[in-house]
């Protein structure tokens, strides 16, 4: 009667469908096609290990926007791949190393060409692990052009755009501030900069006729200007470039007078001495002021010669020992304790970041160089454009003002890094005697060449994404084909991009949309995608962060995939998706959702039982209540349809949910049982409702593959045939439902 089993239980099902699917080619979209494409480009998980929830709900909320478009008519195309997140994989493999092998220094012991295997071995079993994951939540996403950051056309794209900004002054090297990581002995960049509120002791020292204060006095070793706000009426009396000598830590200084409006006249005494080496703010007033600059501190977080007793010291170690000198000499005033101030970390390892000038790899984003709609503009000025004018729609659109923001204050975009897993900079020098010479791009043939030893930032090549896995692959390995050309013979290129949604975590709309949106409009004059769906944080039910160093806060997604099947985890995401709002994640949500499925497996055995003597050609006659149904239908698909196109995945699935439990199961199935049960029903009649009962749930199918794709496949494949519809997979149904004339 029916070949659904009397319990419904995903584990029977899931993992089979899935190969039916991809054996099947169904995710694959066709470049050639005359539909009109819809694209996303997934966000590449990090190659370190497991997918967490987060990915989870990610997978989710693009996969119901690929099946929805795909049912839609669309030529749909969603790519997979995956990132090769520099910083962390190489710190997880170097870690992995010094504890399975006892080697304290895998970089000097091993040198660079077999740390690069072993981190490459590691990759390709993360990677495997991370697809397999990726497919247990359903995705129909392409496996023939899954991706990842380090492929050979990837890496192409990756040299041509740091060529091109090279050669159009955008990319220069040069002596700047950056985010020195000693822990994990590379800089990173502004955004991957955590900033934690701490307690510290604040110091206030007499510095001549003024009193300064600090949290850092192991950076004073070098303070030669006293800063104060040009306005500042108490200090009226100092000018610009006056000098004064007083006594310091190891002596006798003499000082200069600096006036600057960067000062905040309400902050301590309104004067202050700045350390321009190890101050991003005190950099800057020393470029406006071009004024001198010493290291004090070195790369490994020690103290330099010129901090004289002291060097050599780490600066915890330090720090207590320098005021005590300050306070023998009279030159403390006062300690105020618990201070909290701002502290920054490295996001990625977890060190504390110590600014250092250093030699290194910069994008301007100032200079105004980029052709955009008929002007010269500045990568700043288009990044404000493409959303301001609507080029780029960002979803929810309260984050244009968060958006707006960071840009107004972005600073040049530092991109070396002094790590070896990574696109290497592609810049080689040669020195013969007195004369230099620099190769940008291509590896230069002679002898005596030496290849920049840093790599780029990982959010360098991230950011081509939308459109560097897009690029013929055979194509791109011929370098006789230029870039342009390279764009126009890559057919994917031509049909699929710009892609349609961007859909990620607000968490990195300036790590990597911002940048891929400054990025790709410079390199192919166009944007990447046209809207940003910002989905919220995944929290626990009460709130909290998931995070790694507390397990209780984590959810594994495979363990509830185990429990309570892909279907249920899924739809709990869509029904927590508000737009942009953090995801509390309730684990008795994904028990309820697991009793919906059930809900529906149970409805499906009903009809289908109660359906066999089911005639398609026969006459029939709508009751009042399949007209009913039928009408709460049509309702129903209007409201899921137009949720779902305006990314409002929660109440899509409140519409369903609402549809499909209370007024198909609970009161129209009920009501279809006096028409079949009752042997006075004329046929017509009794042929109506059997009509009714499948034409609903064969629609109800079609309406929530999107959400739930597992358990639709496996009750359509059963329900279709009764209706005399063919086809392999409910995912290639269209979602539109025209009701069948009653006759």
């Amino acid at each position: 009667m029916t070949s659904l089993s009397k319990t419904y239980n995903p584990q029977e099902f899931e993992t089979d469908l899935y190969q039916q699917w991809e054996e099947g080619g169904w995710f694959r979209a066709d470049a050639q096609s005359d539909k009109p494409s819809f694209t996303i480009s997934m966000p590449p998980p990090n190659a370190t290990g497991q997918l967490h929830v987060g990915h989870a709900v990610m997978l989710a909320l693009e996969d119901i926007l690929i099946r929805w478009h795909r049912m839609r008519g669309y030529e749909a195309l969603w790519v997979p791949g995956t990132d090769h997140a520099a910083i962390a994989t190489e710190n997880v493999v170097l870690q992995k190393i010094q504890r399975e092998e006892g080697i304290t220094d895998p970089r000097k012991e091993l040198g660079r060409a077999e740390v690069l295997r072993r981190i490459a071995d590691y990759v390709v079993d993360s990677r495997d692990t991370i697809k397999n994951q990726v497919r247990a939540m359903g995705s129909s996403c392409d496996w023939s052009r899954d991706r990842y950051t380090m492929d050979p056309p990837l890496n192409r794209c990756v040299n041509e755009t740091f060529s091109q900004m090279y050669a159009d002054g955008l990319i220069y090297r040069g002596h700047r501030i950056v985010n020195w990581d000693p822990k994990l002995q590379t800089n990173v960049s502004d955004d991957e900069v955590d900033r934690k509120e701490v307690a510290s002791p604040f110091y206030t020292f007499q510095y001549g006729p003024f009193q300064i204060g600090t949290v850092r006095p192991e950076t004073k070793f070098g303070d030669k200007y006293v800063v104060m706000h040009p306005d500042d009426e108490r200090y009226s009396e100092f000018n610009h470039g006056d000098t004064f000598e007083c006594e310091w830590i190891n002596g006798p200084v003499e000082a200069t007078i600096i006036k600057d409006s960067v000062v905040d006249p309400s902050f301590g005494t309104g004067v202050m001495t700045i350390t321009p080496w190890h101050d991003h703010t005190d950099f800057e007033i020393a470029e406006r002021h071009q004024l001198d600059k010493e290291q004090i501190i070195d790369f490994q977080g020690r103290l330099l010669a010129n901090a004289g007793e002291f060097a050599g010291m780490p600066i915890e170690e330090a720090r207590p020992k320098i005021v005590e000198k300050l306070a023998a000499k009279g030159l403390l005033v006062k300690t105020d304790g618990d201070y909290v101030n701002s502290k920054a970390f490295n996001s990625r390892g977890g060190g504390s970041i110590e600014p250092q000038i250093r030699e290194q790899w910069f994008i301007d984003v100032n200079k105004p160089v980029v052709p955009w709609k008929g002007e010269k503009r500045s990568l700043r000025e288009i990044l404000i454009a493409v959303v301001r004018e609507g080029d780029i729609q960002i979803v929810p659109d309260r984050f244009n003002n968060t958006y707006f923001h960071w840009v107004k204050n972005l600073r040049d975009w530092c991109i070396s890094r002094q790590i070896w897993w990574g696109h290497r900079i592609p810049v080689w020098y040669r020195r013969e005697g007195d004369s230099a010479e620099i190769q940008i791009g291509i590896s230069p043939d002679g002898e005596g060449w030496s290849q920049d030893e840093d790599t780029l930032d990982t959010w360098f090549s991230s950011a081509l994404w939308t459109w560097s896995t897009l690029v013929d692959p055979e194509k791109a390995a011929d370098s006789t084909i230029s870039f342009k050309e390279l764009l126009k013979q890559s057919p994917d290129y031509q049909k699929f991009h710009p892609t349609q949604v961007m859909e990620t975590g607000y968490d990195i709309l300036f790590f990597w949309v911002a940048r891929m949106i400054l990025m790709t409009t410079y390199m192919v004059e166009d944007v990447p995608f046209q809207t940003v769906y910002l989905h919220g944080l995944v929290r626990t039910k009460e709130g909290k962060k998931m995070s790694k160093s507390d397990p209780a806060t984590c959810i594994d997604p495979l363990e509830s995939i185990c429990d309570y099947g892909t279907d249920a985890l899924r739809y709990t995401f869509y029904s927590l998706a508000s737009t942009g709002r953090d995801i509390k994640f309730d684990l008795g949500r994904m028990e309820g959702f697991r009793n919906f499925c059930n809900k529906l497996w149970n409805a499906a055995r009903y009809v289908l039982m109660n359906t066999q003597g089911f005639d398609p050609a026969a006459s029939s006659q709508r009751s009042d209540a399949d007209e009913w149904i039928l009408s709460r239908l049509q309702t129903t698909m209007t409201e899921t349809a137009n949720s779902i196109e305006q990314y409002r995945f929660d109440r899509a699935a409140q519409t369903l949910y609402d549809f499909v439990w209370n007024e198909y199961c609970d009161w129209y199935l009920e009501l279809s049982k006096p028409v079949l049960w009752d042997e006075t029903s004329s046929n017509e009649l009794r042929q109506g409702t059997l009509r009714t009962l499948l034409e609903v749930l064969e629609t109800i199918l079609r309406l929530m593959h999107p959400l739930m794709p597992f358990i639709t496949e496996e009750i359509w494949q059963n329900v279709a045939p009764r209706l005399g519809i063919s086809g392999d997979t409910i995912m290639l149904a269209p979602v539109s439902y025209t009701p069948l004339r009653a006759h």
